[in-house]
């Protein structure tokens, strides 16, 4: 078990961390999302021994991780983490890569390790070739072969699934699932995409200017956010100010100002509308497509219709919602 206690850390007068604690378990995937510039690479580091903190502890099952002011080696030998660069050997072979994360052990166990991280991170048509000659989803499955090559407690990832295509992606994310399950290794891994954290997650946090505001099940999170960073680092939303909520139907004895997270998903067409509006944009996402709708000059609202139906810019639409749909924020940014 990987525990944070308080971390800080400063680079002069810019505290890039502030405050961070959480837990993560064997067996576990935990999602942190956060824009560029919140944090994320520096905590990363920080729960890798890589860092020195500037306040608070990592403790790896209730030992204090050391930094490298401490050590002649900076690291942990239990805890991996893969960079976004992969760092990768250039002029030797996938499986050699692999290979010589196990360069210690004996001949045969080495063999039969490398065979079975191989087979476990999808890569027995490429393992002869060199990173060169391979794509950035095979050299990313390399690079996590490696970290988990000596069977670490924790893996850290750094933006795994930043560089690659949607069906790399779906790779990785299904790798690291077998992985975590097969390994009961504790996974944590940074991303700015949600949509990655909330499919393959046990828990995600939010990461804001360094504070971890708000962790909790991706469901919880994504339904009930703490404030408008975590709701638009979650998906899309619909911000809105409690004195325009009226215009929707909506009856409440909040603050004017007081702001509303209401998701695409829980506002319908209906004919019989208690409100509605312009239709400014149609996006179309495949399966269904997203609808911008101008109800006055203070509120746009976006909702979600199937593909099929036959919305185009300019449509006087009417939409309804079911009251519970709305939740208040308590957080003001």
């Amino acid at each position: 078990m990987l525990e944070a206690i308080q971390l800080v850390k400063s680079f002069g007068d810019v505290t890039a961390v502030r405050g961070v604690s959480l837990v993560i378990k064997p067996g576990e995937v935990v999602g942190l999302i956060g824009a560029s510039g919140s944090g994320k690479s520096t905590l990363l580091n920080l729960l890798a021994g890589l860092v020195d903190a500037t306040e608070g502890v990592v403790k790896l099952n209730g030992e204090r991780v050391k930094g490298p002011s401490e050590q002649l080696v900076p690291g942990h030998a239990h805890i991996k983490l893969v960079h976004q660069e992969y760092q990768l050997m250039p002029n030797v072979s996938i499986r050699e890569n692999i290979s010589y994360a196990l360069r210690f052990y004996e001949k045969r166990y080495q063999d039969f390790r490398v065979e079975q991280l191989i087979r476990l991170c999808r890569l027995e048509s490429v393992q002869h070739r060199v990173p060169r000659q391979v794509s950035g989803g095979e050299k990313q499955r390399t690079a996590i072969a490696r970290a988990i090559a000596e069977k670490p407690a924790v893996l850290l990832l750094d933006e795994p699934f930043s560089h690659l295509d949607l069906p790399n992606r779906e790779l990785i994310r299904s790798m690291l699932l077998d992985l975590v399950r097969n390994e009961k290794t504790a996974c944590l891994f940074v991303t700015h995409d949600s949509m990655d954290a909330l499919s393959i997650s046990n828990r995600i946090g939010i990461l804001q200017e360094g504070q971890l505001v708000q962790m909790g099940a991706p469901m919880d999170v994504y339904r009930r956010p703490y404030n408008a960073y975590v709701a638009q680092m979650t998906g899309p939303a619909n911000l809105v100010r409690a004195k325009h909520l009226p215009l929707m139907g909506i009856i409440h004895a909040y603050q004017p100002n007081a702001l509303a997270c209401i998701r695409p998903e829980h506002i319908r067409l209906s004919d019989r509308g208690r409100f509605g509006g312009t239709v400014r944009h149609v996006f179309f996402k495949g399966a269904y497509c997203e609808v911008e709708v101008e109800m006055n000059r203070f509120v746009n609202l976006t909702f979600l219709a199937p593909s099929n139906e036959k919305i185009k810019v300019g449509d006087v639409l009417g939409l309804e919602m079911a009251p519970d749909a709305v939740h208040w924020m308590r957080g003001s940014s």
